[in-house]
């Protein structure tokens, strides 16, 4: 007799690619709390699972943290570019004091005290471009992480939906382990009688309780992969694992997306935050391209100070003075350094080309595979469907010929474990629909900022 539990092998469905993260356990959010009934117990729906997840995700907490810097990186790309404001002060301290003695003259230079203290303005004029370049690249690195948050997003959106999917799942199989072991207990009182009354023979009920015995057995494993699948639900909500918790939805067939496949790659080139992060990257490497060759260019900047000066020979007496001058560097030669900066930058531009091709071919991919995925699902599900109402229908006549004296034990036994493993594929096929459905959102880009908005309304 086959094990129910190595047929739609449930330990593949919780190991699907959920990190399992450890995670200390954490209040309860405002949305939480809304969920959570008068009996403690934590009840979410899909949609409340996805805004906890977006609210508590370390990935997304660090990806705003990346955000932040790129932010401070365009203020500091701003500052290069503006006047510079300062102060300076010095003390210089010589042996004696310098003098020039003409005859009975003598002249004092410097004297063995000398003091400067004042502000100093400085504003870069000319840099051949590379400041510019710099404050644009900056913003286009803003622009790429912010399209990194939302590929984040999106991803955890996903990892939560198939983790909720799971758990689903699980339920659903624990509750056929259930009515498997109801209908053998009820089919072993039907064995227990006829063999009273000599109608069977012994081993009818010795091999009925043998089987009562091993689908129990399953029953247990169910239990526990049940108890597992919403462990990792919690760990994906960052909520502590002995919190009670319990979906409000039941697994069903959500309608899939009625565009074709050419529409459905279209506009996955079109959305994908990654595509569009990595746009923004050869936009920022293009900017520091051009910085690059700026460094070719002469420097051109504006200064002036106002201080105090005391101790040499423009005022021994001390006093206040002003300068405004403005200077220029030419680079001659620095040994290839500024040639290997240009070629460098002029790699990274086509690398990053590189990266957007390469992108570009696996989010087709992703989107072909995910509605392949999907397709096949939907006719497992007819045809899981059809199985289980021939299975219900070939154990309802097996039993009752039993019962009638007609049928024998085997009949019955082996027409149990056929609508078993159908009322389990049905589950199964059920789960492979909804997690390529989710798939294939997330491969058009359409998990992410549409579905959060989504989420909020509810």
């Amino acid at each position: 007799m086959r094990n129910l539990w190595q047929w739609p092998n449930i330990t593949l469905f919780l190991l699907l690619g959920v990190e399992l993260l450890v995670m200390p356990g954490y209040a309860l959010t405002q949305a939480q709390c809304l969920a959570q009934g008068n009996s403690g117990e934590l009840r979410l729906t899909l949609n409340d699972c996805v805004r906890i997840a977006l609210e508590r995700n370390h990935d997304i907490h660090l990806a705003n943290e990346t955000l932040a810097q790129a932010e401070s990186d365009i203020t500091r790309a701003w500052s290069a570019m503006l006047p510079f404001l300062g102060a300076e002060a010095s003390y210089t301290g010589l042996d004696e004091d310098l003098a020039f003695s003409l005859g009975p003259t003598s002249l004092t230079f410097m004297e063995r005290d000398m003091y400067k203290a004042g502000v100093v303005l400085r504003q870069p004029i000319y840099t051949g471009g590379r400041l510019n370049a710099a404050r644009k690249a900056a913003h286009h690195a803003r622009d790429a992480h912010t399209q990194n948050k939302q590929s984040v997003e999106q991803e955890v959106i996903f990892q939560v939906t198939r983790a909720y999917r799971t758990a689903q799942v699980a339920g659903a199989f624990h509750k056929v382990a259930v009515g498997a072991v109801h209908l053998l207990e009820m089919h072993e009182r039907d064995a227990a009688i006829l063999v009273r009354e000599g109608a069977n023979p012994e081993l009818d009920l010795l091999r009925t309780r043998t089987e009562l015995a091993n689908v129990r057995k399953e029953l247990n494993a169910a239990a526990n992969a049940l108890d597992l699948a919403f462990s990792v639900l919690k760990n994906l909500l960052v909520i502590d694992l002995e919190e009670v918790l319990s979906l409000t939805e039941h697994l069903d067939r959500p309608p899939r997306p009625t565009d074709d496949l050419h529409t459905l790659t279209r506009l996955a080139v079109l959305q994908r935050p990654e595509l569009s992060s990595l746009k923004s990257q050869v936009a920022a490497t293009e900017q520091g391209l051009k910085a690059a060759k700026g460094a070719y260019h002469p420097s051109v900047a504006l200064e002036g100070r106002y201080e105090y000066i005391e101790g040499d020979f423009r005022e021994l007496d001390g006093d206040y003075h002003w300068t405004v001058g403005i200077g220029a560097q030419v680079p001659l030669w620095n040994w290839g350094e500024t040639g290997a900066g240009v070629r460098k930058a002029r790699s990274q531009l086509e690398q990053a080309t590189i990266q957007l091709q390469k992108m570009e071919d696996r989010i087709r991919l992703e989107v072909r595979e995910a509605f392949l995925n999907l397709d096949k699902a939907e006719k497992n599900i007819a045809a899981a469907e059809t199985a289980l109402e021939t299975g219900r229908e070939a154990y309802r006549l097996a039993r009752a010929s039993y019962q009638a004296g007609e049928g024998t034990n085997t009949d019955v036994l082996d027409s149990r474990m056929a609508l078993s493993r159908a009322e389990a594929n049905h589950v199964q096929a059920l789960f492979e629909y909804n997690v390529a459905l989710a798939a294939l959102e997330r491969a058009t880009g359409a998990g992410g900022s549409s579905k959060q908005e989504k989420t909020k309304k509810h």
